[in-house]
């Protein structure tokens, strides 16, 4: 790789970093012991080190004790086809077969194997609308501009990313052009909307005001659009000890398009079975997630929770998720958990080794069924 792998004392710090993570997500059962080598690999590959990762792991199966760890294996696999390094790929895969004695896992020459941020998919959309002040620091103005493109465009994606500040008369106005979109089933994503979730927050007070409401009741509608039924009801019962006040009422948002796509691979699936057969058909290909899992997927995260509304069974497709994002982890953890406390039956397929290990160090396996895709 371009870059030379850190020093084994930088290696030890993020190891540190991670155990402080994990504690934070897992805190019922968490057991603050060193994590074994494979999964400190798969933290730091989260944490964007794969160097720090490769340095890690091929020390691993150089060590008499570690060199029967096939997992090992199998992640410094995965990390050289997302690099790509297809030099180092097949260099290890002659080491692999004499070790093991078997055929290793094939190069993929899919583009969803490399990262997904240099694909055409991933350029802006015609529909993005920036939301961002005016020259003059007017934003009231561009709310209205906002809700127009969307009634236009017929979907939009919203960027709220530039907003650094916005006053309770904004907030309502934000608000009700979304409340106005979603009431007419307009389909509607974001980019960047922890920012403004952040943003609002610093406008609660435990000593509310009236004004202050209006932060509040903005919060409440995205998180409705975000399908985050979860953090609408703890968020409720804030509102309701703020403002001793019932807050508002839950209500189903179903983005259509992101829906019918989630569906799409399931319908296919389907259509080549019978019987029984396609009954099994829909959990297997399941809600398809792609890219780095981060911060910036809000919008995978949302249609992802309307996909698991109505179902008892919920089938994440990771296939084409290159990574999850270290400082989401603990974001990603809450929602695969929600929807097991919520009585549905969570599965994580076609994880690739590197994410299956990241998941598994965080505890995820005690809300959801991990499955590995199938490398050898």
């Amino acid at each position: 790789m371009a870059q030379a792998a850190p020093a084994p004392s930088n290696i030890t710090g993020t190891r540190t970093g991670a155990h402080r993570a994990l504690a934070r997500v897992g805190t019922e059962e968490f057991h603050s012991m060193r994590l074994p080598p494979a999964q400190e690999a798969a933290v730091l590959y989260s944490a964007n080190r794969a160097d720090a990762a490769i340095a890690l792991l091929k020390a691993e199966i150089r060590e008499t004790t570690g060199k029967g760890n096939k997992q090992a294996w199998l992640m410094l696999f995965d990390l050289y086809q997302a690099a790509p390094n297809r030099a180092e790929f097949e260099s290890l895969s002659m080491l692999f077969t004499v070790k093991f004695e078997q055929s290793p896992p094939p190069w993929s020459e899919s583009s969803d194997a490399v990262d997904p941020r240099r694909a055409p998919e991933s350029r802006e959309r015609k529909d993005l609308f920036v939301l961002k002040p005016s020259a003059s620091g007017d934003l009231a103005g561009e709310i209205e501009k906002f809700r127009l493109f969307a009634e236009q465009m017929g979907t939009v994606r919203l960027d709220v990313s530039k907003i650094t500040k916005i006053t309770a008369e904004e907030a309502t106005l934000l608000g009700n052009a979304l409340l106005l979109l979603r009431k007419r089933n307009l389909p509607l994503w974001f980019n960047n909307v922890s920012s403004l979730e952040t943003l609002l927050r610093t406008n609660f007070n435990e000593k509310a005001t009236e004004i202050e409401r209006y932060f509040w009741l903005l919060q409440f509608e995205l998180l409705i659009l975000q399908g985050r039924n979860q953090d609408f009801e703890d968020l409720g019962l804030e509102y309701a000890v703020a403002f001793e006040m019932s807050p508002p009422n839950w209500e189903v948002y179903v983005n259509t398009v992101a829906a019918a796509a989630a569906k799409q691979p399931a319908a296919k699936a389907a259509g080549t079975a019978t019987g029984a057969h396609a009954a099994r058909a829909e959990p297997e290909a399941g809600f398809p997630l792609k890219g780095v899992i981060s911060t910036a997927s809000s919008n995978q995260i949302a249609e992802l929770n309307g996909f698991a509304a109505s179902l008892t069974e919920v089938a994440i497709d990771t296939s084409k998720v290159l990574r999850i994002e270290f400082g989401f982890c603990s974001a990603f953890f809450d929602v695969v958990k929600g929807l097991q406390l919520a009585g549905k039956r969570v599965i994580l397929s076609n994880l690739n080794e590197l994410n299956a290990g990241l998941l598994e160090a965080f505890g995820f396996n005690r809300y959801a069924i991990l499955v590995r895709k199938k490398s050898i």
